[in-house]
């Protein structure tokens, strides 16, 4: 963060004929617009601003052609928000990046979705449906494609004007923050015969060295096909000494996207009152959601202490 404040400062003054050396700065100030964009993980979920969206993820396979979404307004001001498409790479620790080249295999949706409308405005408690439809191309390649749907709201005009400018000297800058909002979801188009298979790898244990902190089950995520996958985990205790068994860990709405091949998690373990961890074995599993039938996609088993 440290580094990426600096360069934002860099170019902004670059941009506005501005140096940090060397010179007077005769500007009285300087509007910055910080935009931040959130990618959800399940359901409908509310950014800054009061926008949620509903469904958070579209998928488009078999026979489908529309979908819709619903933008509601749960702030207390009226809203503009701007809806395009970003092109986004998913890394080995979940994170994004926007691509600026494509690499091999890494194909997108956006070119194959019409929706409307572009731009919104919505008054407070106030909702509107966004339409999209599929359009595939006779010669389309077999494969899975995705693109993020982007809500940017939209400063109002007032951001950089309202604000009184200060008595500055010659040589001092003064800096407005204004922070934009966004929302992103992914948009799948899946064309052909397509499969995946998931499994788990480098299970480990971590426990913490005070009682502040939370042990934790780390590990990694193995993909093969050609489509991506997305599920739920959660994590089971089952001691030795006991008939029963605990869920002590879940993490929801967890994919691994095409091209991708790994992705290395952790879920913290959550143990019951009174409950320690001794002898015992930690079983993890990945759950696809009842949308896509349910069913496990991976499990394993850790044994602690390891034998």
């Amino acid at each position: 963060m440290e580094n990426t404040g600096r360069n934002i400062w860099r170019n902004a003054l670059a941009q506005n004929g501005l140096s940090g050396q060397g010179r007077f700065w005769s500007i009285a100030f300087l509007t910055l617009f910080l935009s931040l964009w959130i990618l959800p993980a399940e359901g409908w979920t509310q950014v800054g601003g009061g926008l949620s969206v509903m469904p958070t993820r579209i998928v488009f396979e078999g026979r489908d052609r529309t979908a819709e979404i619903v933008l509601t307004n749960r702030g207390a001001e009226a809203e503009t928000y701007r809806i395009t498409f970003k092109s986004m790479r998913m890394l080995e620790d979940g994170s994004y990046e926007d691509i600026e080249e494509p690499r091999e295999n890494e194909r997108f949706a956006a070119d194959l979705i019409r929706y409307s409308p572009r731009r919104v405005v919505l008054e407070p408690g106030t909702s509107q449906t966004l339409r999209l439809m599929l359009r595939k191309p006779a010669d389309l390649a077999e494969g899975e494609y995705r693109s993020h749907m982007y809500f940017r709201a939209v400063p109002k005009p007032s951001s950089a004007s309202d604000i009184e400018e200060p008595d500055l000297k010659e040589d001092q800058i003064n800096i407005q923050i204004t922070t934009i909002f966004g929302i992103t979801i992914p948009i799948i188009v899946r064309h052909g015969d397509l499969s995946s298979a998931i499994e788990f790898s480098d299970l480990a244990l971590d426990l913490p060295i005070d009682t502040l902190g939370l042990p934790n089950l780390s590990f990694r995520l193995h993909r093969t096909g050609n489509r991506s996958v997305y599920g739920d985990f959660t994590i089971t205790y089952i001691p030795d000494n006991s008939d029963k068994e605990y869920v002590v860990g879940w993490l929801n709405g967890v994919a691994v996207y095409t091209p991708n091949l790994t992705r290395s998690l952790f879920i913290n373990i959550h143990m019951p009152e009174g409950v320690e961890i001794d002898r015992s074995t930690f079983r993890i599993s990945y759950r696809a959601r009842k949308s896509d039938g349910g069913g496990i996609l991976a499990e394993a088993e850790l044994r602690f202490p390891p034998e």
